[in-house]
């Protein structure tokens, strides 16, 4: 796939918003207080993905989106660099601490129902106007916002889905295959705007991803000269390759499978030098 088309992209959004609202519905309280992840040693219940889901919207993606359509500057006051996310989200967080989980489901309803409806509203044109955000390496496109707010989504819904599994299927398993290689080909495609310069700084690699299965392909992720650039297809010529299903990859990206056992019990087979495929996470981050 190309770069998506503003069809494509609310069509998938659109999908994207409706799994997410439909699987939330499922749950009852008791799920929804059940320990979900645990972030940094800070063990997050189902409930505050939930709450992160809405205020990450509300006070990020929203105001991303509304600065770069206007040409004004990125301006989140407490995250002005990739370092403070973690800090600002836990704060912004603690903010909805006690807001009953119904109101929280009609806040991002209605939040993602609005950006989505912005969306449809754009040009071409619009949507390649210049944009940025404090989590990014490099500027990108107000293209690239929906991009991140439509990544957003899957990575939330199958934390929350970690406590009612027969109530919410996997992301990945309940996707067609289009949907499928649309969401691989915008995770790789989204990676150079999180390279971790610093890390990367000396490298020079290209890595070769992969994906068996129905809805897979192949990308490709070249690193050099600090920077980073996704291209679709497989590379003449590559450093490391990483090759897994779809659904595997997902769940090792959200941390949800061990990666040396992966490896090990060859759920995920690497290729060329295996040293440079686990660094993978050490070159890309979206909290530096």
């Amino acid at each position: 796939m190309e770069v998506p088309t503003k069809d494509q992209i609310a069509q998938f959004y659109g999908d994207a918003i409706d799994k997410c609202l439909t699987g939330f519905s499922q749950l009852n309280d008791k799920e929804w207080s059940k320990k979900a992840s645990k972030r940094k040693s800070v063990e997050w219940t189902a409930r505050d993905h939930l709450g992160l889901l809405v205020v990450t919207h509300e006070l990020e993606t929203m105001a991303l989106t509304r600065q770069a359509l206007a040409g004004e500057p990125t301006n989140i006051p407490g995250f002005e660099k990739r370092e403070d996310m973690r800090g600002f989200r836990a704060s912004a967080l603690e903010t909805v601490r006690e807001v009953p989980v119904p109101e929280l489901l009609s806040r991002l309803e209605a939040n993602l129902k609005e950006h989505l409806g912005t969306l449809k509203s754009l040009t071409d044109a619009d949507l390649d106007k210049p944009a940025n955000s404090p989590a990014w390496d490099k500027p990108g496109t107000v293209r690239d916002l929906f991009f991140a707010a439509y990544l957003f989504l899957p990575g939330q819904y199958q934390e929350i889905r970690s406590v009612a599994k027969k109530k919410m299927p996997h992301w990945i398993e309940s996707s067609t295959a289009e949907h499928v290689n649309y969401h691989l080909g915008r995770t790789f495609h989204y990676m150079p705007l999180i390279l971790n310069r610093e890390a990367a700084a000396d490298a020079d690699v290209t890595y070769l991803f992969t994906m068996e299965g129905d809805g897979g392909g192949q990308w490709s992720v070249i690193i050099g000269g600090g920077k980073a650039e996704a291209k679709n297809g497989a590379p003449e010529a590559f450093d490391a390759e990483i090759k897994t299903k779809p659904q595997l990859w997902m769940d090792l990206s959200n941390g949800q499978l061990n990666a040396p056992m992966a490896i090990a019990t060859r759920k995920v087979k690497l290729g060329g030098n295996p040293a440079l495929a686990l660094k993978l996470q050490t070159f890309f981050s979206t909290e530096g």
